[in-house]
C-alpha cells in the first residue's frame, strides 16, 4: 500500500556549498548533513539531471535526496523519506523525481508540489538499486536484489500491481529505456545484458558476456548503440542492425586500469564513463577512441547524468562532491587521455 512522505525539509542540508571557477571549471556542490551531528558527509551514489539542464539531485548513504540549481549552485529542495542508502535517481520531462533504495521502496517527489511530498511503494524482493522512466513518462521501472524487473504503470491507479519481467540474474544494478522506447535494457552481477523489445513479439534476449559484473548501461541519444561497463576491462558498445536487434558481436572500449561505475551518452557518438580512477573520460563511439578526461574528483565517480542537449554533465562521487560540467569544459577537456588509455580494440 502507498503512503506518504514526510514533508520534505524547507531548506537544503545545513552548510551545503557551491563555489564556481572560472573558464571551463566545474560547479563544485557538496554533499553536507542535514543535522547539526552529521560530521560525515555522505558519498553519492545516485544522481539525476533534468532535461533542461537546470536542476541537479543527488542522494547517497544518508538517505537523503537533495536538489539544487545547476547553474548557480543555489539550494532547492531537500527531501526526506528513505530509510536507507540511496542508490539510483531519475528526473523524467516533466521533473518528476523518482529514487530508489535499499529500504526496498522508491519514491516520487513532484518539485512543483508546494506541499513537498511524495508517493512511497514498497517492494518486495530486496534492495532496490536502479530506476529508470519511460521516455513517455507513463512507466517507471525499477530492479536490484532480486531476480525481477518491474514496471509500475504511472497512469493506472496506486493500487494497480507492476507488470514483472525476469532478469538474468539476482543482483541487477543497471536499468534504461531506448529514446523511443521501444527497448529495455538491464545488467548486473553475472554480467549479461537482458534486452527486451517491447513492440515485437518473443522473449528477451542475452547479450554475450565475459561473466564480469555490469554497473552501468546506456543507450545513444539515436538509439542505435546500447554501452555497458562495469568490472570487465572494457566498455562494450552493442550497435542496432536492420533496427530489429542489437548484434552479438560488440565494439569495445578499453577501459583499463580503471573500473566503470557510469555511463551516459551526450549525443549520438559522445560517451562519458565515470570510474575508480576519480575520471570523467569523453569518449568519440565511431572512432572508439578517447577525446580527452574530466579531472577534479578524489573518489570514484559513482554517477553521470547528461542534459537533453548535451551541453551540461554532472558527477557524483564517493569524494562526496558533485561536479557540474558545461559546454566549455565538454568541447575541450584540458587533459587528454589517449596516449594514457591504452589502444581501443574491436572484437570484430
Amino acid at each position: 500500500m502507498p503512503i506518504t512522505c514526510p514533508r520534505a525539509i524547507a531548506a537544503l542540508a545545513l552548510g551545503a556549498i557551491a563555489a564556481i571557477a572560472q573558464g571551463a571549471e566545474p560547479l563544485v556542490l557538496r554533499m553536507r548533513g542535514v543535522r547539526p551531528n552529521d560530521f560525515r558527509p555522505p558519498v553519492v551514489t545516485a544522481l539525476t539531471l533534468s532535461a533542461d539542464g537546470a536542476l541537479v539531485a543527488a542522494a547517497g548513504d544518508d538517505h537523503v535526496v537533495r536538489v539544487w540549481n545547476a547553474v548557480d549552485g543555489s539550494e532547492v529542495q531537500t527531501f526526506e523519506g528513505h530509510e536507507d542508502w540511496v542508490r539510483g535517481a531519475r528526473f523524467d520531462d516533466d521533473n518528476r523525481l523518482a529514487t530508489v533504495s535499499a529500504d526496498h521502496s522508491f519514491c516520487m517527489w513532484d518539485l512543483e508540489d508546494a506541499s513537498g511530498g511524495a508517493t512511497v511503494r514498497r517492494l518486495a524482493g530486496g534492495a532496490l538499486q536502479t530506476v529508470a522512466f519511460s521516455p513517455d513518462g507513463k512507466l517507471l521501472a525499477t530492479a536490484g536484489f532480486g531476480d525481477t524487473l518491474r514496471l509500475f504503470d504511472l497512469t493506472a491507479s496506486d493500487t494497480t500491481p507492476p507488470a514483472e519481467w525476469g532478469c538474468s540474474c539476482e543482483d541487477t544494478r543497471c536499468v534504461a529505456f531506448s529514446p523511443d522506447g521501444r527497448w529495455v535494457a538491464a545488467a548486473g552481477r553475472n554480467g549479461v545484458v537482458r534486452v527486451w523489445d517491447r513492440v515485437a513479439s518473443g522473449g528477451p534476449r542475452d547479450l554475450p558476456s565475459d561473466g564480469r559484473r555490469v554497473r552501468a548501461i546506456a543507450f545513444s541519444v539515436d538509439g542505435e548503440t546500447l554501452a555497458s561497463g562495469g568490472d570487465g576491462p572494457a566498455v562494450r558498445l552493442w550497435r542496432l542492425e536492420a533496427g530489429t536487434a542489437f548484434g552479438s558481436t560488440p565494439d569495445e572500449l578499453l577501459v583499463r586500469p580503471g573500473k566503470v561505475h557510469a555511463l551516459t551518452f551526450l549525443d549520438e557518438t559522445t560517451l562519458a564513463t565515470g570510474d575508480t580512477r576519480n575520471e570523467v573520460t569523453l569518449w568519440d563511439t565511431n572512432t572508439r577512441s578517447p577525446r580527452g578526461v574530466l579531472r577534479g574528483h578524489t573518489g570514484t565517480v559513482a554517477a553521470l547524468a547528461a542534459s537533453a542537449d548535451g551541453q551540461r554533465l554532472v558527477s557524483g562521487s564517493f569524494d562526496t562532491t558533485v561536479r557540474v560540467w558545461d559546454a566549455e569544459a565538454l568541447s575541450a577537456p584540458e587533459n587528454k587521455v589517449a596516449a594514457r588509455s591504452g589502444p581501443t580494440r574491436r572484437t570484430r
